[in-house]
């Protein structure tokens, strides 16, 4: 074992060059020389007696040797990132990490976390905003807000807000019109269209107008923030998620032009490691986001 212990630096040489088929892109990522890898490796190779690389002009091929050894220092050092990841988060227990879209972060969270940060001075929040879901398996985030179904199988989740659509605008977009406006009057507006969520078409079902009246001659917006920015702009009226309007509403950066809601059959969910919903400062984070 300890004979064996001796070349970890060269296995970690060999993993990462098996990785990136590349010893200078390995060089790059342990931060030392080309020369420094290559000798690693040569160390490696006298030492097992076999080749562990075909040495290509555009980088370096794995021999059936280097696959079999590759397939075990893979999963070993995956496994030692793992673990000292693990280790980091639960030290630092007084902080969390938070995955959630930048949408969700811009429209909603954000701007309601001073009141996290006055009832709760002691713990400190990093949000890592990303559209794509959290991998609690490869990364340090303790909790993802994540906006869908429920079928997180293995994860720990609790919905925290179901979702519906609303029809907002800018009121420099309607005038004087009276509130709530006929649905024959929204749709003489331009209508702006959401590529992710359901479309007007199922607006126009509920009011009950045909929807042949809905024009789709319009941009379709993939990111929910920028639909309701390009709305707060007057550029024409959205059907939005509630949860996301309502900073813009309350302060009269839009306005709702009818009663209408079009319920979702996603929600905001808070998700969690099995177990991790029970430490104290995820605890309060999740008590505190059902509250607001």
């Amino acid at each position: 074992m300890a004979e064996n212990l001796r070349h970890l630096r060269a296995l970690q040489a060999f993993d990462e060059t098996a990785t990136h088929s590349s010893l200078t892109k390995a060089a790059d990522v342990l931060n030392v020389t080309h020369g420094a890898i290559s000798r690693q490796i040569k160390l490696l190779e006298r030492h097992l007696g076999v080749t562990l690389f075909h040495r290509r002009p555009n980088g370096v091929e794995l021999t059936k040797a280097g696959e079999r050894l590759y397939h075990s220092t893979r999963g070993a050092f995956s496994a030692l990132q793992l673990g000292v990841m693990e280790v980091k988060r639960l030290h630092h227990r007084q902080s969390i990490t938070v995955s959630l879209s930048t949408s969700l972060a811009l429209k909603w969270l954000v701007p309601l976390l001073g009141s996290f940060q006055k009832d709760h001075p002691g713990i400190a929040l990093l949000l890592d905003t990303n559209d794509a879901f959290a991998d609690f398996d490869m990364s340090e985030v303790d909790v993802a807000l994540r906006f869908g179904e429920p079928g997180w199988n293995g994860l720990y989740h609790q919905q925290i807000r179901q979702e519906e659509l609303i029809v907002v605008a800018a009121p420099s977009l309607v005038g004087k019109a009276h509130l709530p406006m006929r649905p024959e009057d929204v749709v003489d507006l331009p209508l702006l269209h959401d590529a992710f969520n359901v479309g007007w078409e199922s607006w126009a079902a509920q009011v009950g107008l045909s929807a042949d009246r809905i024009s789709a001659q319009s941009i379709k917006y993939v990111d929910s923030a920028v639909l309701l920015e390009a709305a707060i702009d007057g550029q024409g009226v959205a059907l939005a998620r509630h949860l996301l309007a309502e900073r813009d509403l309350e302060l009269g950066r839009l306005i709702r032009l009818d009663e209408s809601r079009i319920p979702l059959d996603r929600g905001l969910y808070f998700v969690c490691r099995p177990g991790d919903q029970d430490r104290v400062t995820v605890r309060i984070f999740l008590k505190w986001l059902m509250s607001v």
